[in-house]
Order: C-alpha cells, then sequence, then structure tokens
C-alpha cells in the first residue's frame, strides 16, 4: 500500500494538470476563457522548468559542493530563470506565469520529497524522468504539428472570447487546440512515467512496471 501510495502521489499533480488541460479542449467554457488562455501559457513556463530542472539535477548530484554552496547555486539559478518568468508575467498582465512556475517546480520534484530511496536511485529517476519530459516535449511539438487535431469543444466562437492579440502568430495561435491537445497529452505520459518509475528503496526503478 505505501508503495501505491508514493506512486499515486508522485503522479497526482501532473494528472490534475493534464486533466485541466482536457478540459479545456472539450469544455473550455467551463473554466472560462483567461484560463484557457493561462494554461496555452502554461506549455512556454513548463518549457523553463524543464530547462532548469537540468541545472538543479546537477547541483544537487555534485558531490564535491558543499551544503551552502549548492544552496547558493540553487538560489542564483532561481533568480535567473525568475527573471524570464517575471517577463512573461509584465508581458501578459498576468500573475499566472508565476503561480505556474511554482506548480510545475513542485511537480517535477514532489516523488523526491516523499519517496525514500538512496541518493543515486534517486537521481537515476530524476534524470530519466528528465529525459522523458525532453522527448515528449519536442515530440509533442512535431506530432501536434502536423496531426490533424479536432478543435472538439474550441470552436471559433470560443476562439474569439480569448482575445489573443493579433500582432501574435503561430500554430498554438491560429489553432489554439494544438498546444491544449499538447499539454494534456505531455502532462498525462508525465504522470504516468512518474507512476511507473517510483518504487520501493530495494528495487530499481523500471517504467512500466508495477
Amino acid at each position: 500500500m505505501p508503495v501505491l501510495f508514493n506512486r499515486l502521489l508522485a503522479a497526482l499533480p501532473d494528472a490534475l494538470t493534464s486533466m485541466l488541460f482536457l478540459i479545456a479542449w472539450i469544455a473550455p467554457g467551463f473554466l472560462g476563457p483567461r484560463r484557457v488562455k493561462d494554461l496555452m501559457l502554461t506549455m512556454l513556463i513548463e518549457f523553463i522548468v524543464m530547462h532548469s530542472s537540468a541545472f538543479y539535477m546537477g547541483i544537487v548530484n555534485a558531490e564535491d559542493l558543499s551544503r551552502a554552496k549548492r544552496l547558493l547555486a540553487i538560489t542564483g539559478f532561481s533568480a535567473f530563470y525568475l527573471v524570464f518568468v517575471l517577463g512573461f508575467s509584465l508581458g501578459f498582465h498576468s500573475t499566472w506565469p508565476i503561480w505556474a512556475f511554482g506548480w510545475l517546480f513542485l511537480s517535477r520534484f514532489l516523488h523526491v520529497w516523499t519517496t525514500k530511496s538512496e541518493a543515486s536511485e534517486t537521481m537515476q529517476r530524476v534524470a530519466t524522468l528528465w529525459l522523458i519530459s525532453g522527448v515528449t516535449y519536442l515530440g509533442g511539438v512535431f506530432v501536434t504539428d502536423f496531426l490533424p487535431l479536432p478543435a472538439l469543444g474550441l470552436t471559433p466562437a470560443a476562439i474569439a472570447a480569448l482575445e489573443i492579440p493579433r500582432n501574435m502568430s503561430g500554430l498554438w495561435i491560429e489553432k489554439p487546440w494544438t498546444v491544449i491537445a499538447f499539454g494534456m497529452l505531455y502532462f498525462a505520459v508525465l504522470a504516468w512515467s512518474k507512476f511507473s518509475l517510483v518504487a520501493t528503496p530495494r528495487s530499481a526503478p523500471k517504467l512500466g512496471r508495477n
């Protein structure tokens, strides 16, 4: 039971995020135009979180650094990436990027804080999840760019309600359902991966095994 609980806890944040994207795709009116736009922006924030997590992983794994130096390095990197997040916040006149960054960062490392395992095993799991997220992100961008995805609830009227500035362009802007579908699939893969990789301290984590 503890193993199952740890797996569910590790997967829960990404599963909830995936569910939000699914709701935005099939019933955007339930969330409202503002939240649908926020979810579109979330995929850009996730790229920053994914990029930053590689540096955090390296710092935590640097055994030659003292705890004080690790803390200083983490603080420096956090401040660096926070500049980008604040830039999004100012550019979109919203505090959502700040909250999204915090939520996505928590989602990415929750399994590290709640699962007891050897340091080497934890770092192997973190590295594997980072690789999965990177491949899924890039693959998701490619797939949603070429697949004829249905708009579902994001009808022309629903898209007009988003009030996206006319000076913005690109596939995600012209066809918002592509980024929403991408977010749903991306976080679903992360949830499944974390559920599969979290195991007992004595067993090596193996993807796809319960």
